[in-house]
């Protein structure tokens, strides 16, 4: 064999490529891992398939903005405090400055590796049931839609590993300011309740067995309702997670799902949209 022909035939065995994922630099794992952890607060935006990256953005800049209407941000150091501040006291304010722990940003994309699912982290003042019933409220009354992309938001107040122990146990938590409520006469304020439960790519779970437990958690001196409850118990569980709520008006508010609230599946055109 020449020598150009055994170079031609090295030259055509070329090596595999091998492609790896992205790394997702807000959460350190790949865009295709699920990456909600306990203890965490939020807000579950769904989209359509394909637009999950798309409904992200879109979904923390109108978070961001009711958020920031909601929750002002106090970057005031007045001028008068600081004209105020000798120079070794303010050099000592700067190193103090530099030493504190950087905050978590208010509102930041948790990856689901999930489709038509996302999860914005909320970082405290931020309350997650308080924002996302102040938007819907907002939304329900002007009738204008401003998303694109996203199809329904679902506040959530605490996330646990998805096991009936763990969800009793946050449950009891998430559940103290709701259902523990006293009259003058110190009288537990008897509320109306239902439990909205889903459960997505777990499969060592059985969504009545977690209804049960919710219902249960809730304690006596309650009534289920659920044609008409004061307070709906949100249960979302996806892969080894599940995330909890307590919210309000969730079928006043079309169970959160924006394309009900502006009646959009019955008269698509009449919609106004947002600038």
């Amino acid at each position: 064999m020449s020598k150009r022909a055994a170079t031609s035939g090295a030259n055509k065995k070329k090596k595999q490529k091998i492609y790896h994922c992205a790394k997702d630099t807000q959460t350190g794992g790949s865009k295709s891992s699920f990456n909600i952890t306990p203890d965490m607060a939020g807000v579950i935006v769904m989209c359509s398939r394909g637009k999950e990256s798309r409904a992200v953005k879109e979904a923390i800049d109108i978070l961001s903005r009711y958020g920031d209407a909601l929750y002002p941000i106090d970057t005031k150091e007045t001028e008068q405090e600081d004209s105020e501040d000798d120079l070794e006291a303010a050099i000592a304010k700067e190193v103090a400055a530099l030493k504190k722990p950087k905050e978590k940003k208010r509102f930041a994309n948790i990856t689901t590796g999930t489709d038509c699912v996302a999860f914005i982290r909320v970082s405290p003042p931020i309350e997650p049931v308080k924002l996302v019933h102040h938007m819907l409220t907002d939304l329900d009354e002007k009738q204008i839609k401003t998303t694109r992309y996203i199809s329904r938001y679902l506040p959530v107040e605490k996330t646990c590993q998805a096991n009936l122990p763990d969800i009793e146990k946050a449950a009891k938590s998430v559940f103290e300011a709701h259902f523990n409520q006293k009259d003058k006469e110190d009288n537990i304020i008897s509320r109306k309740f239902a439990v909205a439960c889903r459960v997505r790519n777990c499969n060592k779970l059985q969504r009545m067995d977690v209804i049960n437990a919710l219902a249960a958690a809730v304690g006596p001196g309650h009534k289920v309702d659920l044609k008409d409850p004061e307070l709906t118990v949100i249960a979302e569980i996806c892969q080894n997670i599940c995330m909890l709520s307590v919210v309000h008006d969730f079928n006043k508010l079309k169970k959160y799902n924006i394309e009900s609230l502006l009646g959009i599946n019955q008269a698509n055109e009449d919609t106004p949209q947002a600038d």
